[in-house]
Parts: C-alpha cells; sequence; structure tokens
C-alpha cells in the first residue's frame, strides 16, 4: 500500500458552474477524485466541519464492528509500507 498523493488549490467558479484545474500534479490518464466545496471562511468553521465529519465516519454502519486491534494492525501495515 502505498500513501495517498493528495493535492489541493482554490479555483473560482465560472460561467455555466465550471471550474478548471491547471498544474495538478499527476500524470496525463490518472482517475481521480473531486471533491467541491465552497471555501472555508475560518479555523473555527473548519473545525465544526471536521467534527461533523468525523461523527458522521463513526456512525456508518460498516465501521461499527471495527477493534482497536483492526486499527493499529492498519495503522502499522501503512507505517511499513515504502
Amino acid at each position: 500500500m502505498s500513501a495517498m498523493k493528495t493535492y489541493e488549490t482554490f479555483a473560482t467558479v465560472e460561467e455555466h458552474g465550471q471550474v478548471k484545474l491547471a498544474g495538478v500534479p499527476f500524470a496525463p490518464g490518472t482517475e481521480v477524485e473531486v471533491t467541491v466545496f465552497p471555501k472555508r471562511t475560518s479555523p473555527e468553521e473548519f473545525i465544526v466541519a471536521w467534527h461533523r465529519i468525523c461523527g458522521e465516519l463513526r456512525n456508518l454502519a460498516a465501521v461499527q464492528d471495527i477493534t482497536d486491534d483492526e486499527i493499529r494492525d492498519e495503522i502499522d501495515r501503512y507505517r511499513a509500507a515504502p
């Protein structure tokens, strides 16, 4: 497993809802996942959003049975990867 490469930037929505990105650090043909949301205006707004999403993730049915040992094992595997 390799470390996830992420790239964060800001853009302005243009006419007809278009958003253009240039100079992203991925090779042509690389499939990427894109999430778009309004720019946060303050650190406090980020904290509120972070707590909300963490709560949503903790409440997903798929994660209810994950044990602390499984989490530790996954972290160890991630840290051991080249």
